[in-house]
């Protein structure tokens, strides 16, 4: 099939995501420790998050295109706000923000909603598997009792 967004663009583009994570999270140790730096340090790290800003939103939009072709956009968007928790939880525990209540709960509820829907839609899906392979039983029983059994 030809698609528009390849899986081996896509594997090659992850890598980006990396050197955004590095860049971002050095961008916040230099915004905590911009004191020792002095103005310039705090100016490279607010660079530094508006240029990964605009790197990530970009990797989303593209991503989000990519997933549209596969049909895969709610998977998609829960795998996004899965990282999205998963990433406030880390950064709070790696620079200790000292998050109160309602932050931290809310990057684990976005978490657990991802979690959930993921799960919801495997069952979904072998429920559905299982009532097709008991409907194919029940027609095969049904045409053997009437003696239509295929050869």
């Amino acid at each position: 099939m030809n698609r528009d967004f390849s899986n081996k663009d896509a594997m090659f583009h992850l890598r980006y995501g990396l050197g955004c994570a590095l860049e971002g999270t050095f961008a916040i140790w230099l915004l905590i420790h911009a004191e020792s730096y002095h103005p310039l340090g705090v100016w490279i790290a607010y660079f530094l998050l508006a240029v990964t800003t605009v790197c990530l939103v970009t990797g989303f939009i593209w991503y989000f295109c990519w997933a549209y072709e596969r049909n895969a956009t709610l998977w998609y968007l829960a795998g996004v706000a899965s990282l999205i928790g998963a990433a406030c939880a880390a950064l709070d525990r790696l620079f200790a923000f000292g998050f109160q209540g309602w932050d931290v709960a809310l990057s684990f509820g976005i978490l657990y909603f991802a979690a959930g829907y993921g799960i919801w839609r495997l069952v979904r899906s072998a429920v559905v598997r299982s009532f097709n392979v008991l409907l194919l039983a029940v027609s095969e029983v049904g045409s053997a009792w009437r003696g239509e059994l295929r050869r």
